[in-house]
């Protein structure tokens, strides 16, 4: 077993890089509870203490929040202000929002809120929205949050590792025990390095006393070795042993520093033939004496000059991407050498180091540092998340919620339930419950609020519900395949409250339904009433028919050839030919393409829309009679007559309804629309408050 694999997922701990490649060559609100955020929120609030009013339909306001909202979905600029827009822009979308409330307001006053399909589809919508929203705001978006404070610094630990007996008749207890003498001599006075050195299974990290490189959260440790890095102080052991999968840890904290990226520039010294190593280090130093204190110019110009890493010498020595000790060059996550990393990061900006690792004597220089942004990452971080930790904490999750609210699983009665049955058995097997008499199967196996689950009533859940089809008849199995019927109940309970806890969720459902009445009522208003009028689409027709025009259209015969030296040929023996009979007759005996003989080589009338041999001579421009070849076509090579060319004309009525139906069914269902927004604006009184608007947007 690897226990280093265990450890450091996806890290590598002392990259020996290529020398070409570094040495020396990441519709919701932003949910971070930051001072911005806080002051967002506040902001928000009181917005909502006193809204700000644009308009009003039927006597329902319109506020701005209420607009903004619509604009950031709409427009899929989340991060937008719409103040920012210029007032006629503003205006426009504030009277499309207008439109949109007018239908939802006539569809309220038809009564279709109460109709039962459109509370079955709301109920549906509501329904998968909860269960993705519950997640986010209780699992998700605490956890990012939590991470995201983390990654504001870079952690360096000192790991021990004993390795946990595996099989299941293993004795963890002995390594357990020996984890805990370590501790005490630690405790007792001992240095943490010289025990991890005497003690440590891992073998690549006891040799440096247990230190690992600089990590930051979610870089690749192990949950449970950054979650005790970051519960420490530096110079605190973990008072445990941490149980991993494998391994007990015990953890030191060596440091916890700001984590910050920096740029820089090398110069990779060259040697010269019979020159010892203390000749070029000492022509390394002479080099960083004379570039210290000077531009960053002037060590590019010597980069250019000097450095034998041509990678970064034509760039100046520049290595173009920030690089952070936590998580390498911030495009790729390479490392740079221990002893590189480590020079770099004691120089200050500008400062010039000299570093000697296993390519030569580097001169380096820290050009500048930046910040790291956590709250940049926050896409990133989510998607890591997701994919590591989701799952876990989304069962500790589940299981709690079913605790809290009264779920209870009798271990008595599945123990009972499993030692009737065959461990190794699935549903599958048709026989698996004969076993089981009734006074078992009446046995309460699972308590939720609302209802019992029987042992009989788990064997018809297993034998009837698809998604439980092939489980395993294990205690595990068992237990999962209770999850399947519980998780949903316990979801549902949990997200019966949502409205009251988050508007946003509450928001969020009245957009569903709202949109689900606007769909019923513009159904009824214009798409129903939308049919093709042949005699008002002739008018349309009759005042636009210059646009619409057949395509040039080519009749052509061919004699197809397989090989360019056989074309020629038929190509020389074409032009004698004095009309289309004779090139026929040609055809007939010559060409190649499968079928074609029989119809003399005659292709027929073609469009240069949709046919690929009246585009392959429509460039051409010929003329009737014309031959033309040998023209290289579908894997030979093609001599044409053209017979006839039609020229484009205006179509008939009936030849360009497929042209213009499109445009002529948008017009008209524009101005049933129009109509429709027109007799509703009498209905439902439409107040614009211009002192807010001119308030609001500047022009």
């Amino acid at each position: 077993m690897n226990v280093r694999r265990t450890l450091l997922r996806g890290l590598v701990l002392i990259a020996m890089i290529g020398l070409p490649t570094l040495l020396p060559a990441q519709a919701k609100k932003n949910p971070k509870k930051s001072k911005a955020t806080t002051g967002s929120s506040a902001s928000a609030a009181a917005s909502e203490a006193k809204p700000v009013v644009l308009a009003t339909v039927g006597g329902e306001p319109i506020t701005l929040t209420d607009l903004e909202n619509a604009y950031k979905r709409n427009m899929t600029r989340k991060n937008s202000d719409i103040r920012s827009l210029q007032r006629d822009s503003a205006m426009d979308f504030l009277n499309l929002y207008v439109k949109y409330r007018l239908k939802v307001k006539d569809a309220f006053s038809r009564g279709y809120d109460k109709d039962s399909a459109v509370q079955a589809e709301v109920a549906s919508n509501r329904r998968l929205l909860s269960e993705t929203f519950l997640f986010d705001k209780k699992i998700i978006e605490p956890a990012v949050n939590k991470y995201l404070a983390r990654r504001k610094v870079d952690e360096r630990v000192a790991v021990m590792v004993i390795t946990i007996p595996q099989g299941d008749n293993a004795d963890t207890t002995k390594a357990y025990e020996r984890a805990m003498r370590c501790i005490q001599m630690i405790k007792g006075g001992q240095d943490f390095l010289s025990v991890a050195k005497d003690s440590s299974d891992d073998r690549e990290t006891r040799d440096k006393g247990g230190v690992l490189p600089y990590f930051t959260s979610l870089g690749g440790i192990i949950r449970q070795l950054e979650d005790a890095a970051y519960s420490l102080k530096p110079g605190e052991i973990s008072p445990l042993p941490i149980r991993s999968r494998f391994v007990y840890l015990i953890v030191k904290k060596l440091e916890e520093v700001p984590r910050i990226s920096v740029k820089l520039s090398q110069i990779l010294v060259p040697s010269y033939e019979g020159e010892d190593s203390l000749a070029v280090r000492r022509r390394a130093d002479s080099l960083m004496n004379a570039l210290q204190g000077k531009s960053e110019e002037a060590f590019a110009e010597a980069a250019r000059k000097l450095s034998i890493d041509k990678s970064t010498a034509e760039k100046g020595g520049v290595m173009d991407q920030f690089y952070s000790r936590s998580l390498g060059f911030e495009n790729d996550n390479h490392r740079l050498l221990p002893e590189f990393e480590e020079k770099l990061f004691n120089l200050k900006d500008g400062e010039v180091g000299t570093v000697h690792t296993i390519y030569g004597a580097h001169v380096l220089r820290r050009d500048s540092t930046k910040t790291v942004n956590p709250e940049e990452e926050r896409e990133n971080v989510k998607k890591i998340y997701k994919k590591y930790y989701f799952e876990d904490d989304k069962r500790n999750y589940l299981e709690d919620l079913k605790k809290s609210l009264g779920f209870v699983l009798h271990e008595d009665v599945l123990q009972d339930f499993v030692s009737r049955i065959e461990p190794n058995k699935t549903t599958l097997d048709t026989t698996w419950f004969k076993k089981i008499d009734d006074g078992t199967k009446a046995k309460v196996l699972y308590t939720m609020p609302h209802r019992n689950i029987s042992v009989g009533g788990m064997i018809d859940s297993l034998r009837r519900h698809s998604d439980m089809r092939g489980s395993s008849l294990s205690k595990n199995g068992i237990t999962n395949a209770l999850n399947k019927i519980a998780d949903p109940v316990a979801v549902d309970e949990a997200a019966s409250t949502l409205d009251k806890e988050y508007p946003e969720f509450a928001s969020l459902i009245r957009e569903f339904r709202d949109g689900i009445l606007l769909f019923k009522v513009e159904e009824q208003e214009v798409w129903s009433k939308l049919k093709f009028d042949s005699t008002a689409a002739h008018v349309y027709w009759d005042s636009t028919k210059t646009r619409y025009m057949t395509e040039v259209k080519y009749d052509v015969s061919e004699i197809y050839c397989l090989a360019d030296t056989t074309a020629k040929q038929r190509y020389d023996d074409a032009l004698r030919t004095k009309n289309e009979s004779e090139f026929e007759a040609e055809a007939h005996l010559y060409t190649q393409r499968d079928g074609y003989r029989e119809k003399n080589g005659h292709w027929g009338v073609q469009s240069i829309r949709n046919s690929k041999i009246a585009k392959l001579i429509d460039p051409l421009k010929p003329t009737v009679g014309a031959i033309l070849g040998p023209l290289p076509f579908e894997r030979g090579f093609s001599i044409i007559r053209v017979n006839e060319i039609q020229q484009p004309r205006e179509k008939t009525f009936e030849e360009a309804i497929p042209d213009f139906a499109p445009t002529f069914q948008d017009l008209m269902q524009k101005r049933l629309s129009d109509a429709w927004i027109e007799g509703l604006r009498n209905k439902f009184e439409v107040k614009y408050n211009q002192a807010n608007i001119d308030a609001t947007f500047k022009p």
